[in-house]
């Protein structure tokens, strides 16, 4: 099989990753899975197609042996919760200045950041729907990450020419739950469908783009996500409607984009 294509995928055994994985294979592409531990990941490795390599994303003389010959990169790796604030600064800031900068020196020119809705969390629900990219509100240290690494992204866009997306990724599962869960949905198939917009992209900017799919409710403006060809399909309140029989009621609109991450219950630098 010839390869035309080369994505690197750091975090691939993560949540995320592992459903990515089977989704983003396909002919006259490898993929090369990036992660300190195979576990939970269940995939045939074939020699031309996929490959693994178990290097931290702190160790750049790895990152960039991994990277090169590279076309692609998918930036999933990283502490996913709130934790104390040098270890966010060390994995998720460090940690994304590392691959960046050897995605840069191995000539990788697109990029997609996993960035989080807790980058805006203290926004207000109804600013979502603007078609101008949110100022960061970062509502925790986590979300202080993200907003960082979506700083790093706009970065190495105008500086490197790099093409550069940041996904605000909001709630990311199989199925969609209930309340804030309908409106803030990402399923995997519309996560994949993200992945494959941004690895086709190369305009050498930095494109900030929620991570979400065509939920009914409508929160979030999609234009931004349309703007790099990416059109999510999948629906919240139509999946739940077809698997509960009962319309799920609206979430409150009221409340901050972070919801309970926002107060005491969350203090900055915990755990959950």
């Amino acid at each position: 099989m010839s390869i035309e294509q080369t994505v690197v995928i750091t975090g691939a055994a993560g949540r995320t990753g592992r459903a990515l994985v089977p989704r983003l294979r396909r002919r006259g592409r490898a993929l090369r899975l990036v992660d300190t531990s195979r576990a939970g990941l269940e995939l045939d490795v074939e020699p031309r197609d996929v490959s693994w390599h178990d290097v931290s994303i702190e160790d750049a003389d790895g990152m960039e042996r991994v990277m090169h010959g590279a076309s692609a990169l998918v930036h999933l790796a990283g502490l996913s919760s709130e934790r104390p604030w040098a270890d966010l600064l060390r994995v998720n800031i460090d940690g994304t200045h590392t691959v960046l900068e050897a995605a840069r020196r191995a000539g990788v020119r697109r990029v997609l950041l996993a960035s989080s809705i807790h980058a805006v969390g203290f926004q207000p629900v109804g600013a979502a729907a603007s078609t101008t990219p949110l100022l960061p509100r970062p509502d925790t240290y986590y979300g202080v990450s993200k907003a960082a690494m979506e700083a790093l992204g706009s970065l190495y866009a105008d500086r490197f020419g790099m093409s550069v997306v940041s996904a605000r990724i909001c709630t990311f599962l199989e199925e969609p739950g209930d309340g804030r869960a309908v409106a803030q949905w990402l399923s995997p198939d519309d996560m994949a469908r993200l992945v494959e917009a941004s690895v086709a992209l190369d305009d050498g900017s930095h494109h900030l783009v929620w991570g979400v799919s065509a939920n009914a409710p409508a929160w979030f403006s999609l234009e931004a996500g349309h703007a790099i060809g990416y059109r999510p399909l999948d629906d919240a309140r139509a999946v739940s409607i077809e698997r509960d029989g009962v319309v799920p009621p609206d979430p409150d609109p009221t409340a901050p984009l972070g919801a309970a991450f926002t107060d005491e219950r969350h203090p900055v630098g915990g755990t959950w």
